[in-house]
């Protein structure tokens, strides 16, 4: 069950954690085994999208967590990638805010085209998306 108070909170644990590492020198040394962008960002993006089915879902957090781990796995795992080198990547990008944000548009963008594709492919099974006036948002 995840409320809108654990959205809140895990919003700001990541802006504090970026605040934090917004306060590192910066070191320009990429990890040996660094992932190329464009896997990274498949890779993310699709971290992200099983992140939100797993959220969307009404089960415990310890559950979820569970859940979001293996799901973590199994997607390295798909990309060919270690947990090493994921960790190594994401904390280099951690370190290099400007990349990180680049990365992050180049994500968004993934993320909207995929989305767009299973609107278009819901519309043409007979499924629309039901459309929700602002009235209805409580």
């Amino acid at each position: 069950m995840f409320s809108y108070y654990t959205s809140v909170k895990r919003y700001f644990c990541i802006l504090f954690c970026l605040s934090l590492l917004g306060c590192q020198s910066e070191n320009d040394d990429k990890p040996a085994n660094m992932i190329p962008q464009t896997t990274m960002v498949q890779i993310l993006a699709d971290v992200h999208t099983a992140e939100a089915q797993i959220e969307g879902q009404e089960i415990y957090p310890d559950t979820a967590l569970m859940i979001y781990n293996y799901e973590q796995e199994q997607l390295l795992r798909q990309h060919g990638v270690t947990q090493k080198q994921f960790r190594d990547t994401y904390r280099y990008y951690l370190t290099h805010v400007k990349e990180m944000d680049k990365l992050y548009e180049i994500i968004i963008d993934t993320l909207s085209v995929r989305e767009s594709k299973a609107k278009a492919a819901d519309t043409a099974a007979g499924n629309p998306t039901p459309q929700i006036s602002p009235a209805q948002i409580p």
